[in-house]
């Protein structure tokens, strides 16, 4: 996405495309240190139903790196998601993920 975009919006595109089972177009917009991060996650996440909703809880920029925090409601329990957006390239790039509730 140019960078005419804002990471909020590219944040949404992400968790939409989630809520749509398609987590291929979210893995897109990973770095790779990013994609090491979602791998290592791999198990736990493929368990889980498809996420029902989500909300973005907060975000805040420090050093011009947007971070999110995202629950997603599935039929199971939450999920919490933390992600990192930076500018890479001119591209709007995620360079950390985390989630909590996974087990």
């Amino acid at each position: 996405m140019a960078e005419t975009s804002s990471a909020e919006a590219e944040m949404r595109k992400a968790c939409d495309a989630i809520l749509r089972g398609d987590i291929m177009s979210a893995l897109a917009e990973l770095t790779p240190e990013a994609f090491a991060e979602a791998m290592a996650l791999g198990a736990e996440i493929t368990a889980l139903p498809t996420p029902e909703s989500y909300v973005i809880e907060s975000r805040e920029e420090i050093d011009g790196e947007h971070r999110f925090r995202v629950r997603f409601k599935t039929s199971s329990r939450d999920i919490v998601a933390n992600a990192s957006w930076r500018l890479v390239d001119g591209v709007w790039k995620i360079t950390h993920i985390s989630a909590d509730g996974l087990r």
